[in-house]
């Protein structure tokens, strides 16, 4: 009779993730809900609305996710893509359309929570600033 050992498995990143976020950038900080949904083995949406005073920001990111998982123990995925964003004022002051581009890592923590960072750099030449994504992700 033998004992067949196996190696331990790698942590392996869920596709989808929902949870709170807060934007830091342009001398103020929003608080929100931030998301990945995987639509192919490196790809992702990531849909998001922040609430900042007077107003409220929404949109999305395509972004391409490095599977890093191959090479490290670690459950780290660096991504780097592009998106959309919309800031309406709740004074009825219109709305702005913002294109960026988007790039971070998401750490998983556990098997059920993910920890996001990323940075968000406008593309267009409006009064937008760069700014800095942090949040956390429940797995499902």
């Amino acid at each position: 009779m033998s004992l067949a050992i196996s190696a331990p498995a790698k942590a392996q990143m869920s596709k989808n993730t929902v949870g709170p976020a807060l934007s830091i950038g342009g001398g103020t900080t929003s608080i929100g809900i931030d998301g990945r949904f995987g639509v192919s083995d490196n790809l992702s949406i990531r849909p998001f609305v922040f609430f900042p005073s007077g107003g409220t920001v929404f949109g999305a990111s395509l972004t391409y996710d490095f599977d890093t998982s191959r090479n490290s123990r670690l459950a780290i995925t660096p991504f780097v893509g592009g998106g959309v964003a919309v800031g309406t004022a709740n004074n009825g002051g219109g709305s702005e359309t913002i294109t960026y581009f988007t790039g971070g890592a998401d750490f998983g923590v556990t098997e059920s929570v993910d920890l996001r960072a990323a940075l968000d750099v406008p593309l267009s030449s409006n009064n937008s600033s760069t700014s800095v994504r942090l949040g956390a992700g429940f797995k499902f």
